[in-house]
């Protein structure tokens, strides 16, 4: 598997947004996603096919896009779901089982505010994808100190970035953790495993120790480094 295919992973090239300084991407994201989710859902959709074509023109091919996407997708799916089966619940004992179900999903269909939300999330997903792909684990804790010491500045505390550590191991967490779990997939599939329930009971009991591994690891790194 190509290593950019993981979610949410580095992609070499010297586009605008790779030149672009880390800080003003890291302070990008939240005001992105505070616009989007006060605007209408019309609003989200028009900067969700907006972002594709723009992952296109910093060639990121389809494979690339849908691997950021696939938390989201599952999310909408489980929203969904919880819907159908709460209006299947509230509206069994007066239409009975089947007919409940299938008004459920008619309701879901048309329900607004459902799709405006993971659609919603799609626009902030795209945006957190963006800032992951152009820019490197250094770059992103350069640009988080950058804002902590700016920060600093008019605060009376020492003009060191402490916080910066946890939050860009956190942030760079994420990627990592799905690398990590593609790995898990190729090397269950490498065995001749399948994809069913059977290899999720499997696999994240592996996923969390090699979690907490990484964590670990990592946390000693920053000691030693001082």
């Amino acid at each position: 598997m190509n290593q950019n295919c993981y979610a949410f992973s580095y992609k070499a090239g010297k586009s605008f947004f790779h030149k672009l300084p880390s800080w003003i991407k890291i302070l990008f994201i939240p005001l992105f996603n505070i616009a989007i989710f006060s605007s209408s859902w019309k609003f989200a959709v028009f900067f969700v096919f907006a972002q594709i074509l723009l992952f296109f023109c910093l060639h990121f091919s389809v494979k690339e896009q849908v691997a950021d996407l696939t938390p989201v997708l599952w999310y909408g799916i489980f929203l969904y779901l919880i819907n159908i089966l709460s209006d299947t619940y509230l509206n069994y004992a007066g239409y009975g089982i089947i007919k409940s179900f299938v008004q459920a999903i008619k309701n879901c269909i048309h329900d607004e505010k459902t799709f405006s939300t993971v659609v919603k999330f799609f626009a902030c997903n795209q945006s957190a994808s963006l800032m992951f792909k152009t820019s490197t684990s250094i770059e992103l804790r350069e640009g988080i100190e950058k804002i902590e010491l700016f920060i600093r500045k008019f605060l009376p505390c020492k003009k060191e970035s402490k916080f910066a550590t946890v939050v860009s191991m956190f942030i760079n967490f994420i990627p990592a953790v799905f690398k990590m779990w593609a790995q898990l997939k190729r090397a269950w599939f490498a065995r001749g495993g399948k994809q069913s329930l059977k290899m999720y009971l499997a696999l994240f009991p592996v996923l969390f120790s090699l979690g907490l591994k990484y964590s670990m690891d990592t946390a000693k790194a920053i000691l030693i480094r001082g």
